[in-house]
């Protein structure tokens, strides 16, 4: 699966391959 990062990314963890985005 693959996801888009739309928005502001908070931080990211490339160990689990997947981070935060914030959608403020």
């Amino acid at each position: 699966m693959a996801e888009r990062f739309v928005g502001t990314v908070k931080w990211f963890n490339p160990a689990k391959g997947y981070g935060f985005i914030g959608r403020e």
